[in-house]
């Protein structure tokens, strides 16, 4: 069975605190508050108008859905955030994970319950042999997400970042298959 029959069986996930699901447009008024706020993005990319929202909403998330899920908050039933895999190399098993969290939501455990739910689902059932998480040399709170994930530091490399094209420096942590979280 491929990778991708496998993510489309795991379209819905439950953690303790959180729904993962799919991105609806029914979404777009959190996404916006999220997307329109530099606070929450600012290691992602830059704000986004109204528009570009709409736009980057349906592109980036809701056209190829598979490996995308929207982290749902249990208790308020708002979309609070986005997780997903960048860059799967289908030969070799590998993913990145990226995300992102509504500032109101940070330091609450929520991104590192979230990140652990998909780290397993990936070795017990996806399939990935290794999943690497990379974040911006200053943004501590990500690294601190990997850290407890699970994840170890590997290195750090010099890029270009790619919505400024100014170099950056960056971490790589990378968990490899036969972790299981605890």
């Amino acid at each position: 069975m491929d990778i991708w029959v496998r993510l489309g069986r795991f379209s819905m996930v439950e953690s303790e605190r959180c729904f993962l699901r799919p991105f609806f447009y029914s979404d777009l008024p959190d996404f916006k508050k999220i997307v329109s706020n530099k606070d929450n993005l600012s290691f992602i990319f830059p704000p986004q108008s109204s528009v570009k929202s709409e736009v980057l909403a349906v592109h980036a998330f809701m056209k190829n859905p598979l490996g995308i899920w929207v982290i749902e908050d249990k208790i308020s039933r708002r979309m609070i955030g986005i997780i997903r895999f960048e860059k799967i190399d289908e030969s070799k098993k590998t993913a990145e994970i990226g995300y992102f969290l509504n500032i109101d939501y940070w330091n609450k455990g929520y991104m590192t319950e979230v990140v652990r739910k998909i780290s397993n689902l990936s070795f017990e059932q996806f399939g990935f042999k290794e999943l690497l998480i990379i974040t911006h040399k200053e943004n501590i709170a990500s690294q601190r997400v990997a850290l407890k994930s699970g994840f170890k530091y590997i290195r750090t490399f010099r890029g270009s970042d790619r919505y400024t094209h100014k170099m950056k420096n960056y971490f790589i942590f990378k968990q490899t298959e036969g972790y299981r979280d605890e």
